[in-house]
């Protein structure tokens, strides 16, 4: 053998080891178009906004599979998500040259490809606060984390202990939540406001963040995407009678957010760990209803029903009839925006927040 040939063969170990078991893992798995994933999967957890349909699988009358959801998408079957169409979960998987479709983890038929390239925990109506999901009879966050542990025992089936942990280790971690705590809980519900008032609540539901944000971290999570919450009082379902955003529940929000990204900073030098950051949502979701035609929209409230108080079970195909063209509207319910408004959403967040934590 020449020099060239004895130098290439010395080098091909040191080439094998270059090579993370993950993505000896996803050789194996069919990528959209467009080249190698970014990632080797997503894995997300929170409430209605990234939930793919695992409330399907939860009795609970927090449901969105039925018509007219999803009449958009899969020939128009629903799949439990709740909106018109895809939503921000399928968006960011598709950017990351995962798939276009991400499976819900309960009630859905796995394959091993669905296992490796992620799927989503996420149950409609959930929040921080343990709570929020009691009153709705939906799957806690606590829960989502024990789900997640069944995935990596399962992901460790297919591809061995090292590849999962690697795949774990390389993912995206999408946490979308707090909406719910604050709109369906503290303002609509008797007992939190009793125990706190509205800044020691928010305090309370940033801990509780945190704590989420650790658990992931010690389950083996190093890039994590948290979301900050929307300006919950221009959703349709929360505005005044005279049909203007509220003020008190925007302020919230905004406090929250506040607070979550100083938390975040705090998060990041404990665990010495820069790819935890957090989502800002808040800014495009509010000029979008403040001025809908600069995004080529002509309505800001729900394309079910009147648009103002229509969502889950009260947004049917009975007793609600739907817009002509859902285009035209921010949001598809009274609480969760159209395909198009999260498409325009994913737009704005995938180069700001979400590229600074793939690097």
């Amino acid at each position: 053998m020449g020099r060239g040939g004895a130098a290439l063969s010395s080098l091909l170990p040191l080439l094998a080891l270059a090579v993370s078991p993950w993505q000896v893992a996803a050789s194996n798995v069919t990528a959209v178009p467009g080249g190698r994933p970014r990632v080797p999967a997503i894995l997300v957890f929170g409430d209605s906004i990234v939930d793919t349909g695992n409330n399907n699988a939860v009795l609970t009358l927090t449901k969105a599979n039925f018509r007219p959801y999803g009449q958009d998408l899969n020939g128009g079957v629903p799949t439990g998500r709740f909106s018109n169409g895809r939503i921000p979960t399928d968006m960011l998987a598709s950017r990351l040259g995962l798939k276009e479709l991400v499976p819900a983890y309960l009630g859905t038929d796995l394959t091993d490809d669905d296992l490796r390239t992620g799927v989503s925990f996420a149950s409609g109506g959930s929040g921080y606060d343990p709570l929020t999901s009691t009153l709705v009879a939906v799957l806690p966050m606590q829960e989502e984390l024990n789900m997640f542990a069944e995935y990596k025992e399962r992901l460790a089936g297919i591809v061995g202990e090292e590849a999962a942990a690697g795949i774990v280790a390389e993912s995206l971690f999408l946490v979308c939540a707090g909406t719910d705590d604050i709109a369906n809980n503290y303002y609509l519900a008797p007992v939190r406001p009793l125990q706190y008032d509205i800044s020691a609540y928010v305090d309370f539901l940033v801990q509780k963040a945190c704590d989420f944000m650790k658990q992931l971290y010690e389950q083996g999570a190093r890039r994590i995407a948290i979301l900050g919450l929307p300006p919950i009082g221009c959703v349709p379902s929360q505005r005044t009678l005279a049909r203007d955003c509220d003020p008190a529940r925007n302020r919230a929000a905004r406090m929250y957010n506040s607070r979550l990204q100083d938390a975040i900073s705090r998060i990041q030098e404990e665990l010495r760990c820069q790819r935890i950051g957090y989502v800002d949502i808040y800014d495009v979701l509010h000029d979008m209803i403040a001025d809908p035609c600069k995004y080529g929209f002509d309505v800001s409230k729900g394309c079910c029903g009147t648009g103002d108080f229509e969502v889950s079970l009260l947004c049917n195909q009975l007793t609600a009839a739907t817009c002509p063209d859902d285009r035209k509207y921010v949001f598809w319910d009274s609480f969760h925006p159209t395909e198009r408004a999260y498409e325009i959403i994913v737009d704005y967040v995938f180069p700001r927040y979400v590229e600074k934590l793939l690097v």
